[in-house]
């Protein structure tokens, strides 16, 4: 499992995703849910790399050449930085894959804008 980058992205955004739930309807109407799990699973996290050398922007894209949305991988901390803890968004050991490929902009002074979408896989 090839892990993320260790770049710092200048911002992110994520949602809190969702938990294992089912749920079982009776005959007369009611309904009950069942949680199958205390973990979130398909959490979103974007992250937006602003002024990067052509060398770190080629991290990023020679990782995504590698994984594609199929192969699962580990984001180091360097993502979760500005938290007081990376455990307060998301449990460590999630894994993760890209939603799609990475959106690559050129800057000005020949530096590189990267915006990547991840989800969390478990």
């Amino acid at each position: 499992m090839a892990a993320f980058p260790a770049l710092e992205p200048l911002e992110r955004s994520y949602s809190l995703g969702s938990h294992p739930i089912s749920a079982a309807s009776f005959a007369n109407g009611d309904e009950t849910r069942f949680l199958h799990g205390s973990v979130s699973f398909g959490v979103p996290v974007a992250l937006a790399f602003r002024a990067l050398t052509l060398t770190q922007a080629r991290l990023i894209s020679d990782h995504w050449d590698g994984q594609g949305t199929v192969r699962a991988f580990t984001i180091p901390a360097e993502i979760w930085r500005m938290h007081a803890s990376r455990y307060d968004v998301v449990p460590v050991a999630f894994a993760w894959r890209y939603a799609g490929p990475p959106e690559e902009a050129r800057a000005s002074g020949g530096l590189f804008d990267v915006s990547v979408s991840l989800v969390a896989v478990g």
